[in-house]
């Protein structure tokens, strides 16, 4: 009688190694994907700000999956503790908690395939957006004769002007409790803008804004009603068709989904003047080569330009 116990824990370890064996074949092939799916990115389609966004929404995926696996560890560690008393007993395991077992192995292997995949892409990005910033990087200029008249005559912009208007802006955001949502850059023109790097999702097929948002819509309208700004919405939809009475197309889902978080700005006191909306509907992320998960495709995209 006191052989069986050691016969089923030994039993126990073999598939548990061999599960092991299985997960890291598992994580392989997934890097295999990732690479050949971050090989065909046309970079040059993305700009530093949307290169950003997509880092940003690849990591918080990748923690969300990190935090599943987490728990079905837990969970497989409390089954095989049972199993393991069960067996110490001597006292038969029922199928049931053998059942368990594997499917909770299973999903273990299938979110370690998702977690490796996630963070393969997340590095291509940031090689992407290192090499993307570099080339974009001012070159320094040397054995340049400057004519005196026409340089006193001449009216140069004042850098540091620009530059101490967008430190103050991004200390604003930081006192208004925003900077987790947006990022501060220099646009075009020497004016200061400001993009959401968290994305604003939306449910499939509905342009209904979800609960979480409207508190940072609402902070991020009473911030900037002290400020001089114009306000671009873009709305974007997955290349699912739809085809209903409310939205035709994904033009008009894009559309929908631009003007509700517009409303919920207005709502806070900003005018309806300043908002711009657009939309391409799901053919944005045709031409982009987005990742295969569609949720974030589903989204909207705010741009605010501060004038001067």
């Amino acid at each position: 009688m006191d052989a069986l116990p050691l016969i089923a824990k030994f039993r126990a370890k073999i598939v548990c190694v061999m599960f092991q064996v299985l997960f890291c074949i598992v994580l392989f092939s997934g890097n295999a994907h990732g690479f050949y799916e971050k090989k065909g990115l046309n970079i040059e389609a993305y700009s530093m700000a949307e290169l950003k966004a997509v880092i940003d929404e690849y990591r918080i995926q990748a923690k969300v999956i990190n935090k599943q696996i987490q728990d079905v560890e837990k969970d497989l560690d409390w089954l095989v503790l049972k199993i393991n008393r069960i067996s110490d007993s001597g006292r038969k395991i029922p199928a049931q908690l053998k059942h368990s077992v594997a499917l909770k192995e299973k999903k273990a292997v299938q979110l370690g395939k998702q977690k490796n995949r996630l963070e393969t892409l997340v590095l291509g990005y940031e090689k992407a957006y290192a090499a993307k910033a570099e080339k974009m990087a001012p070159k320094k200029i040397s054995n340049i004769k400057v004519n005196p008249i026409a340089a006193a005559t001449t009216k140069v912009p004042d850098a540091s002007m620009t530059q101490g208007k967008i430190s103050d802006i991004e200390l604003a955001v930081k006192k208004a409790g925003l900077e987790d949502w947006v990022e501060v850059l220099n646009a075009d023109g020497g004016c200061a803008k400001i993009n959401n790097t968290l994305p604003i999702l939306f449910s499939s097929g509905s342009a209904v804004l979800a609960k979480e948002y409207q508190s940072f819509l609402k902070k991020l309208a009473y911030f900037l009603k002290s400020y001089d700004v114009k306000i671009y919405v873009n709305g974007f939809a997955d290349p699912d068709p739809i085809h209903t009475p409310k939205y035709p197309s994904n033009l008009e889902l894009g559309a929908s989904r631009a003007a509700n978080l517009v409303h919920e700005m207005v709502k806070y006191g900003l005018k309806p003047d300043i908002f711009k909306i657009g939309t391409t509907g799901e053919y944005r992320f045709a031409a982009k080569e987005p990742s295969q998960n569609k949720s974030f495709q589903r989204r909207a995209q705010l741009t605010v330009v501060f004038s001067g």
